[in-house]
């Protein structure tokens, strides 16, 4: 997955679809590209946004990706850099002047990608609302961060492939990641500060996985199907857990079904300050 400090090579940018159009006030802008599928065999994607409205869904049938993008130019420019040799392609928005976050709300940025090319995903996101969609995409590893957010984060639709992992990093946040049995992975892990979070394991279960807790200060919620197997390893400080009708043998916690699940989720929790509640859910 690509090193967020280190830029891509811009070898296609000039190709892709761009066009400018004036927005309100006189500083900001509205952009938008885009880029047909042409036979991309995978894509190692990576989406930067510092403040504001993120949305991010699944691109309609024939496009690789769109991007379209709502800014104030004296502070940033788009980014739009797309490598086809190496298959890569960046998207985001640069600071060219180091000013306060103040009245970035208003700005705006919505992602479409291709459901039908194999992806790696790279999302940092920092203040702001994010709304995030990755239900029915192909995706082979995500990686998402949040800074002082209000996000959610939906697998709605079954992944198309299986992942190997899905990676959340979480700061002083509002956090909801929803239908994660749907993201086919074999691994999550969530790594929190502040704020609360709630992590839902719903969705079309296709294998057994292992999963990381790591909180602060904050709560986390884990909604998690009766269907599945499940056992809890806790390293925790002056964090309270809540498991009801799970029982304690051997160091850990389990459900009554562990032995005979078809699918289990082995939980290991490392917390400080803070809460986990288990929600079992039909």
């Amino acid at each position: 997955m690509a090193d967020r400090r280190t830029a891509l090579p811009a070898l296609a940018a000039a190709a892709a679809l761009a066009v400018a159009l004036p927005a309100a006030g006189q500083t900001w802008r509205t952009v938008s590209s885009s880029r047909q599928l042409a036979g991309e065999r995978e894509l190692a994607v990576q989406v930067e946004y510092g403040a504001g409205r993120l949305k991010v869904e699944p691109a309609a049938a024939g496009l690789l990706y769109r991007f379209e993008l709502r800014y104030d130019e004296e502070r940033s420019r788009p980014v739009t850099e797309y490598d086809r040799a190496g298959g890569r392609l960046r998207l985001g928005l640069d600071n060219v002047r180091n000013r306060s976050l103040r009245g970035r709300q208003s700005g705006r940025a919505d992602v479409a990608l291709s459901p039908e090319v194999p992806l790696t995903l790279d999302l940092a996101f920092g203040a702001g609302e994010a709304d995030v969609e990755l239900g029915g995409l192909s995706l082979q590893r995500v990686e998402l961060s949040t800074g002082a957010s209000d996000s959610e984060i939906r697998f709605s639709a079954p992944n198309r492939i299986e992942a190997d992992e899905v990676r959340v990093e979480a700061g002083a946040a509002h956090l909801e990641v929803m239908g994660l049995g749907n993201s086919r992975a074999r691994r999550f892990a969530f790594e929190g500060g502040l704020g609360d979070a709630t992590l839902d394991f719903s969705g079309a279960w296709t294998r057994s996985a292992e999963v990381s807790v790591e909180m602060g200060m904050g709560s986390v919620t884990l909604r998690i199907p009766r269907s599945l197997g499940v056992r809890v390893e806790k390293d925790s400080f002056l964090a309270s857990f809540d498991a009801p009708g799970m029982v304690r043998r051997d160091g850990a916690w389990f459900t009554r079904n562990w032995d005979d699940a078809r699918h289990r989720l082995t939980i290991s929790i490392d917390a400080a300050i803070g809460s986990i509640d288990i929600d079992w859910i039909d």
